[in-house]
């Protein structure tokens, strides 16, 4: 069809572009962690009706100063809290704000601002002793204060994230103009954002870094720059119609999505690189460029449509995983590799029918004969050397996994944003000075004037808190009730105060604080958690999870869809922890059994196909010996590697086996059939894993650590797949075939 139409194909592909290219005027993204989690997750259910009602996050200020209960401190304070709340630039985006400063306002009658500096610091520092709460606002040495703003509920992603940055830049413009004290911001949409504008800054430099490499390699390998040309024009127009199609089913691009489009060029290149070096090889023998194209097509053919197969599987099994991230993932790199293999072996063709090679055939180009010779003599030694090779690599197979079983697992901010930037460093000052402010919610449903019901919560509250060193605080409206009455009553048991006793105290509530406590008939327990790992984040979980299983709550519902009602950052960052091992596993044992499926139905010989995952099955155990040698651990990234290894590895291993075959028809000669496999496929096989190589590599330039340690992973993997394949490979066959003749 192609031969017959290359015009009418070229034009089809055009149109097919510019609807694509509308799909990526509508893509969205997304820095959020819930993401990463089905969305009838209870977690994820939990976090989206919290945010819904109570406000989408806390963001946090550390103010620093030589003593903070000083009163020129105390109305800087104020007067920072003052413009949050009123600012028209970021109206309407804080709810509420918290911090000694406001507790002492809220505590003491008059106006505490007109006072001398003298009086008004004895009124401080008697309502710091008096009023527990105020500790959790100032540092033991009292140098470093707290401010905590509750975001509105209801902003729009767009609105959310715009203000967000304006509340940054007014905090940073308030710091300048005072002197007296030193403000860093974090929190959770603080900490988004940052992370938003890495994938940003990503992708204006990784993408083109990418390209300029291809450029480099593809120059190196044909040396005209109309096969460069073709060869990016295709593999950018699978980028373009992968991301397209994402648009248009209006899928979020996430953090992890960043990887989609150096991983399709470094990947796609592979089957133009195929398909041009055989039309050269069969230009050179019958000098007709249809004839060249068509016997391309039918021998090289067969080897690109089963590498994608398997390449697509290999991606295909991140659908399994327990992550809907990792899925799409999986989903978009296996359209856009279908895509490169179906313009690889369509659209390309008919570029070079439409360009033609002149009236006479294009002189041969004396290309890589130091590849070609270089190739050879790893065949002849591979083939001599065979058993001590494959014995050494199975004895450094065995060691790297014993040695690599105890990799640990990571999931954090940390994961996706460097520890130098802003928001981090400010995250880990709070870790130092106030134990940690992650926020861990749970959310309860019941009749809140009810003594039961508030006495319900005030258990599992305490409770939670007994459970892990990890939770340092809470706070809930049967704390404050609690606390506010035993200041007016004395020491008195809950349950003993009335309804309406109950309602007055709910009174003496600021009204913004108590809509941050209680909505209707829901209400919010927060629990403070310090967190230095993900491991961490899953304890305080558990705790609270544990806690609401154990308890018969009578008056009060705590779950949904029969789960915990626990939600929060720690718990998705830990929750998605907890299931990347498990997801590894279950992609890694699929994408291994489809592959092998696949090649041996293909090559109609188990043993064949099982010699084609050779490569992999010693790469996916070496790959956490080189984990645990760079000191890192599993992350949502590098979990998927393992199947990435599968699904791109494999084609080494297909191409030299299909070439194999193909030499060994004609010749009958196994020492010649390898030597010359190695030679003929091994120059495409160099320049497709130098591509895929160097593509992963340029990932490693990115400044989100999860990205950097995946894309240097993956490019050290596929390095040891391709050596793997060219050196072992050649030397089983050669014995297989010489037990097969014998």
């Amino acid at each position: 069809m192609v031969l017959r139409r290359p015009i009418a194909t070229v034009a089809l592909v055009i149109i097919v572009t510019a609807v694509m290219a509308y799909g990526v005027t509508r893509l969205s993204t997304t820095t959020e962690f819930k993401e990463f989690l089905p969305k009838d997750s209870p977690a994820v259910i939990t976090t989206d009706e919290f945010e819904n009602k109570f406000g989408s996050a806390t963001e946090l200020i550390l103010l620093r100063a030589e003593n903070v209960l000083r009163a020129e401190v105390f109305r800087t304070i104020l007067d920072l809290e003052n413009l949050i709340m009123n600012s028209p630039e970021i109206e309407n985006y804080a709810e509420t704000t918290t911090s000694y400063a406001t507790i002492v306002t809220r505590s003491v009658p008059g106006n505490l601002e007109t006072l001398p500096d003298a009086q008004l610091e004895v009124i401080i520092l008697n309502a710091f002793n008096g009023y527990p709460e105020m500790r959790k606002f100032v540092n033991e040495n009292q140098t470093v204060a707290l401010i905590t703003i509750s975001t509105s509920p209801g902003m729009s992603k767009n609105e959310r994230n715009e203000k967000t940055q304006k509340f940054v830049d007014l905090v940073k413009e308030f710091d300048e103009n005072r002197a007296e004290v030193e403000l860093e911001v974090t929190g959770d949409l603080v900490v988004s954002n940052e992370i938003h504008g890495l994938m940003d800054r990503d992708n204006k430099v990784l993408i083109p870094a990418a390209v300029v490499l291809l450029l480099l390699i593809l120059f190196a390998m044909f040396k005209r720059m109309s096969d460069i040309g073709i060869s990016l024009l295709v593999v950018g127009i699978c980028a373009l119609w992968a991301v397209g199609t994402m648009g248009l089913l209006q899928m979020e691009f996430t953090m992890i999505h960043v990887a989609l489009i150096p991983l399709i060029l470094g990947l796609g290149i592979d089957y133009s690189i195929h398909m041009l070096n055989r039309y050269y090889e069969e230009l050179e023998k019958h000098g007709k460029s249809r004839t060249a194209v068509i016997s391309s097509v039918r021998t090289t053919g067969f080897a690109v449509v089963l590498a994608a197969v398997t390449t697509i599987i290999g991606f295909g099994s991140f659908m399994v995983s327990d992550l809907p991230a990792i899925g799409t993932l999986g989903v978009f790199a296996a359209l856009g590799i279908g895509f490169s293999f179906l313009l690889s072996t369509c659209f390309l063709p008919a570029l070079l029918l439409l360009r033609g090679e002149g009236s006479h055939v294009r002189k041969k180009v004396e290309r890589g004969k130091a590849v070609d010779r270089a190739l050879g003599r790893v065949a002849r030694f591979s083939e001599r050397h065979g058993k001590i090779l494959v014995g050494v690599a199975l004895l450094l197979a065995v060691a790297s996994a014993v040695w690599g079983s105890s990799v640990s697992t990571e999931m954090s901010f940390k994961t996706f944003l460097p520890s130098d930037v802003p928001s981090m460093v400010a995250m880990d000052h709070l870790s130092d000075e106030f134990g940690g402010r992650y926020v861990m919610v749970v959310l309860a449903h019941g009749d809140f004037s009810d003594p039961m019901a508030l006495r319900e919560m005030l258990e599992v509250e305490n409770a939670v808190l007994g459970r892990g060193e990890t939770i340092t605080g809470s706070l809930s409206l049967a704390s404050r009730i609690r606390d506010i009455a035993n200041r007016l009553y004395g020491p008195v048991p809950i349950e003993n105060l009335t309804r309406e006793q109950i309602d007055a105290l709910k009174g003496m509530i600021e009204e913004k604080e108590r809509n941050k406590l209680v909505k209707d008939n829901t209400a919010v327990i927060y629990f403070y958690v310090n967190a230095k790992s993900d491991k961490d984040m899953a304890s305080a979980s558990r705790a609270a999870r544990d806690v609401i299983r154990e308890k018969e709550l009578t008056f009060t519902e705590m779950t949904v869809n029969g789960e915990p009602s626990v939600g929060g950052i720690p718990v998705i960052i830990g929750d998605i922890s907890e299931s990347i091992s498990a997801g590894m596993m279950k992609t890694t044992v699929l994408a291994i059994l489809l592959c092998l499926l696949v090649v041996a139905i293909a090559f109609r010989s188990i043993i064949l196909g099982a010699i084609t995952l050779v490569p992999l099955g010693l790469t996916v155990a070496w790959e956490f010996g080189a984990i645990k040698i760079m000191g890192w651990s599993m992350d949502i990234l590098t979990m998927g590697i393992s199947s990435l290894i599968i699904g791109v590895g494999i084609d080494y291993g297909i191409h030299i086996v299909c070439r194999f075959l193909e030499e060994r028809k004609r010749s009958g000669d196994p020492a010649a059939s390898v030597t010359s496999a190695a030679v003929s496929v091994g120059r495409a096989l160099t320049a497709a894993a130098a591509t895929t190589v160097g593509v992963f590599g340029i990932l490693a330039l990115s400044r989100m650590p999860a990205l950097m340690r995946f894309g240097t992973l993956t490019a050290l993997l596929i390095s040891f797949t391709f050596a793997s394949a060219i050196v072992l490979v050649p030397s089983i066959l050669f014995v297989w075939s010489k037990r097969r003749t014998a």
